[in-house]
């Protein structure tokens, strides 16, 4: 059943998830993958959305991988992280990590 809808506000940050049917994969190998990464880019900079931070679970990635998945470099990917962790903690929003 799908989730009711959210209030949508002027500079609210929004968690998005992901996930396949019945929890397939939702990509078909990793040109898939890239192909998806680059709409997104698209389109977040054709309507001057920030994403403050992006993370892939895929057997655990770490922050090398996704940076060269991202391709971008690994500083940039570690900032973007620890600014999205500053904006939530400025917002008194909770973050999930990994124990």
């Amino acid at each position: 059943m799908p989730r009711k809808s959210r209030i949508d506000a002027p500079g609210a940050l929004h968690h998005i998830i992901v996930r396949g049917i019945e929890r397939k994969t939702i990509f078909k190998d990793d040109a898939d993958k890239d192909n998806f990464l680059e709409r997104l880019k698209n389109i977040l900079t054709d309507s001057n959305t920030s994403c403050f931070v992006w993370a892939s679970r895929e057997l655990g990635m770490s922050m090398v991988q996704l940076s060269k998945r991202l391709k971008i470099s690994q500083p940039t990917a570690s900032q973007s992280a620890t600014r999205g962790e500053k904006i939530a903690k400025e917002n008194k929003l909770k973050l999930l990590k990994n124990k």
